[in-house]
């Protein structure tokens, strides 16, 4: 949520890109830089996590056998901690913290009436339905390369639907729906799109800190199966939030995926398992695959247009 037409050119440039990046370029430095700031990120999850742990230390542990060794103890301490009440609060207080630096530091001078600007320029109806539409198809693109993985290795699948089991993720509870379709969106493409896309591109080509930020995108999500469809999202996002000039489509992109998986909830039964493709269902591959180039073809060809639009 960069833009600003009323702001000249020269002068938008000196506000986005200050003087000493464009003068000392060190492109490994600011991929380690980046890489750090992913980190921190990761760190104040684990901080905001640490007050629930004593908590339930102090609930739990008078009452358990003193002969336990520790590790144990500290088992079913974390095998008791109501995960997705962690886990909202630590997305919570990380998005505050996203932010606020993306706002103090990445857009300047950013408020109400700049956002209410953007709104309007990029959340049209036919925008929203490129959105729409290309996220549906990058959720089937998922979804098939889930399946792939759970072939190639089925204890890594496991490990992956036992996590998000015990996470909660794609239950229809209030809360649930407001962490992964409003706060998780509003926070990883802040950390991700906001803060190191804007970081690396201003170092490097255009195409690869898009790769890097993805890739830096799947390591975020901290487990293999999900690091793998998150990359790949990454790229995607990556690509919306360059060629938009904003992290505004993105962060809306990243929404829709998200809640795909409970509007797809509501879907009646019959209809579900006619979407599901199983072995031999070749026509739904099929009708995948073409879901999938076309929106492919939506994001070049929208982006070009609107790149071509600003400059």
């Amino acid at each position: 949520m960069n833009e600003n037409e009323n702001i000249p050119a020269s002068e938008e440039q000196e506000r986005y890109i200050p003087a000493e990046y464009r003068e000392n370029k060190n492109p490994v430095l600011e991929i380690l830089i980046c890489f750090l700031i992913m980190i921190g990120f990761l760190a104040i999850q684990v901080v905001v996590m640490v007050p629930f742990i004593f908590v339930k230390m102090a609930e739990i542990v008078p009452g358990l056998d003193p002969m336990l060794p520790d590790t144990e103890k500290v088992s079913i301490v974390m095998d008791s901690l109501d995960t997705m009440t962690v886990s909202l609060a630590a997305t919570f207080v990380s998005t505050l913290v996203a932010v606020f630096i993306y706002r103090k530091f990445f857009c300047r001078g950013y408020g109400v009436p700049e956002l209410k600007a953007s709104c309007r320029k990029w959340l049209k109806p036919g925008i929203l339905g490129g959105l729409f539409f290309a996220a549906a198809a990058l959720y089937f693109l998922t979804y098939v390369v889930v399946n792939i993985i759970a072939i190639i290795s089925p204890s890594q699948m496991e490990q992956y639907n036992d996590l998000m089991e015990s996470a909660g993720i794609g239950e229809m509870k209030w809360y649930v729906i407001v962490m992964t379709v409003i706060l998780a969106p509003i926070n990883e493409e802040c950390i991700m799109r906001g803060i190191i896309l804007t970081r690396l591109k201003r170092q490097m080509a255009p195409i690869i800190a898009i790769v890097i930020s993805a890739i830096f995108f799947g390591i975020f999500h901290m487990n293999v199966v999900q690091g793998i469809y998150a990359g790949i999202m990454g790229l995607f996002m990556a690509y919306i939030a360059y060629k938009y000039n904003s992290v505004l489509p993105s962060m809306v992109f990243h929404a829709i995926f998200n809640a795909l998986n409970y509007l797809i909830s509501l879907i009646p039964a019959k209809v579900q398992e006619a979407l599901v493709p199983e072995e031999g269902q070749s026509g739904t591959f099929f009708l995948y695959f073409m879901l999938i180039v076309c929106a492919a073809l939506w994001y070049f060809l929208e982006g070009r247009k609107k790149l071509s639009e600003k400059g």
